[in-house]
């Protein structure tokens, strides 16, 4: 199976959109309280369009035998300097979403390789991503690609406010 990564272009919005939903089912499944189960077509593409057309933005998408069977959704991000950091350039990847019937194909590799010459072709030398917790293949995925853990994010969940409360008090030190 040969799998071809190609720029996405505004022809291939409908395919992304249907790509995106697999990843968004996959993401709802683990997190029915962060994501919503199903996607509005028309603000996905919407989003898409606005991202082919951000500079700073791309998207590749995999195809086999001129199939569309996955798409990464990546940034180039500048952190500019500041008294606590040096300036840093990274590319950030979003999204990256393989159809169920092309997984274990090389295809998600195919992307991050994508991924890897656009960095390198802007003198970039850092990708960063986050996954799921509970996304164990993806981890494991990203694990054999090199990538290691840097920053960890935590959160709690407190009870859903009281429905006549409209507006939270202001917070005092």
């Amino acid at each position: 199976m040969s799998v071809v990564v190609r720029a996405a272009l505004e022809a291939d919005l409908d395919a992304l959109i249907s790509l995106n939903q697999v990843v968004q089912s996959l993401h709802a499944a683990l997190y029915p309280r962060d994501f919503k189960p199903t996607i509005d077509r028309s603000a996905v593409k919407a989003l898409f369009a606005a991202r082919l057309a951000a500079p700073e933005s791309g998207i590749g998408i995999a195809e086999v035998n001129r199939t569309a069977v996955g798409y990464v959704w990546f940034e180039v991000q500048a952190r500019q300097e500041t008294a606590f950091n040096p300036f840093r350039a990274r590319i950030y990847v979003h999204n990256i979403s393989v159809a169920p019937d092309a997984r274990r194909r090389g295809v998600a590799t195919a992307l991050m390789r994508y991924v890897q010459r656009r960095a390198a072709s802007e003198g970039i030398d850092e990708i960063a991503l986050d996954t799921w917790v509970a996304n164990l293949d993806a981890r494991r995925f990203f694990e054999a690609l090199g990538f290691a853990e840097f920053n960890v994010v935590l959160r709690k969940k407190l009870d859903r406010p009281r429905s006549n409360a409209a507006v939270p008090p202001p917070l005092h030190e």
